[in-house]
């Protein structure tokens, strides 16, 4: 039986010809002079003061915007991770997690990490989570006179505000964990595969580094999507040359891109070792340094979200999400967008759906609450697992009634 032969297909039209070959040249003219002359961007522009430093660690408080009630809203703590700078969730006006959640009546702190240095090279988890963050929560509770406040939690930030808020859940109303690492027994992340790699030793990476350079998971990350890190982002750059926000857009996410921190080894080797090697929190077994009891996720009692995005790459949304199946809180909601890691905080579609019902979320659990109305005892605090190594320099303090020492952030 004879079998027919489709006819050749004709060259897409205009493929190869002078003209073309010419607009081809002239983007790439532009492309060009764009990277010898790029616009000016900023980002992180909404004003804030400093209300704590502790060493390299900064605690922002963001201005509450003119038109919106300044009595009465809920404080809202954000805890980033310790990779990149956290103004990826104040990256621009129009695409700022804080600017949203301020507009919302919130009101909002931020710790910004800083850059570590060898000063910090041996800093472990319990320094992060009962120090830090611990002394972070301390501080908002002092500023707004409130017992509980609302934590935000955000990836590596997330597994953090979850093992503080079950050490010490009388000082969270609520909880949010946002993309956070929390079961690491997933294969759906490239990450999760590597770190059961056969020789694969965290703590000599720890060792062998001391303080870990941002290039070394630079390189990871960009290999979870190689095609998209080194040449589609840059083939839609070259297509949407004359489009000034887009391009304004691409350039502040390659800032924070490249504007990684490093990490004490210490922190990443327990970090991988006890959560993406042996999964111990989910277990009830991860202790921190210097601690007998381990973290109890049942202590989680209080209203908890999980914040995921569907496509997110780096942390599954069943790493984040499994948690609810360990919490002791009845009042549990789940967030799913459809996007990546990034896009929850950076992308129009998550400000006009996500973070609108996120900030009613957290007013709903903050009207006639009278345990978190209740004004913060002078004690607060008091009787705190410390850290056993203090962090690179010693907390700030001033006597009771004196004014906080306010700064300006500088964007």
């Amino acid at each position: 039986m004879a079998t027919a032969v489709p006819p050749p297909q004709a060259p897409e039209a205009n493929a190869g010809s002078p003209d073309a070959f010419a607009e081809f040249s002239d983007k790439l003219r532009r492309a060009w002079e764009l990277a010898l002359h790029p616009p000016k961007i900023e980002v992180g522009q909404t004003p804030a003061d400093v209300v704590l430093q502790e060493g390299r660690m900064r605690l922002l408080h963001y201005h509450c915007p003119p038109n919106v009630r300044k009595e009465g809203r809920p404080p809202v703590l954000c805890v980033y991770a310790l990779i990149n700078k956290p103004y990826i969730m104040d990256l621009q006006p129009g695409l700022s997690v804080v600017e949203s959640l301020l507009a919302r009546g919130l009101d909002v702190y931020l710790i910004d990490w800083g850059t570590p240095n060898q000063l910090d090279k041996d800093l472990t988890l319990h320094d992060y989570v009962n120090g830090y963050v611990a002394r972070s929560v301390e501080a908002v509770q002092r500023e707004t006179g409130l017992q509980q406040i609302h934590i935000l939690g955000y990836c590596m930030g997330g597994t953090f505000s979850a093992m503080y808020t079950a050490q010490h859940p009388e000082n969270v109303r609520t909880l949010a964990l946002m993309a956070a690492p929390l079961d690491f027994d997933t294969r759906s992340s490239y990450l999760n595969i590597w770190a059961h790699a056969p020789g694969f030793d965290a703590w000599k990476i720890a060792r062998t580094y001391g303080l870990l350079p941002p290039e070394f998971f630079n390189s990871a990350f960009g290999m979870l999507d190689p095609l998209r890190t080194n040449y589609l982002k840059f083939k839609d750059l070259l297509e949407r040359m004359d489009d000034r926000p887009f391009v304004e857009n691409f350039l502040r996410m390659e800032k924070w891109t490249n504007d990684g921190i490093p990490m004490a080894g210490p922190t990443y080797a327990e970090f991988i070792d006890k959560g993406y090697q042996r999964n111990l929190l989910i277990k009830g077994e991860w202790t921190l340094d210097g601690e007998r009891r381990p973290v109890e996720l049942s202590n989680l009692t209080m209203p908890l979200a999980t914040i995921v995005g569907l496509k997110d790459n780096l942390v599954p949304p069943e790493s984040t999400e499994r948690v609810l199946d360990h919490v002791g809180s009845k009042d549990t909601t789940k967030f799913q967008f459809p996007g990546g890691h990034i896009g929850l905080s950076v992308s129009r579609r998550a400000h006009q759906e996500l973070w609108p019902r996120y900030a009613d979320w957290v007013l709903a659990r903050s009207r006639g609450s009278t345990t978190s109305d209740r004004p913060a005892s002078p004690n607060a605090g008091a009787g705190r697992a410390k850290p056993t190594r203090p962090p690179a320099r010693p907390p700030r303090t001033r006597r009771p009634g004196r004014p906080a020492n306010r700064r300006r952030k500088n964007a």
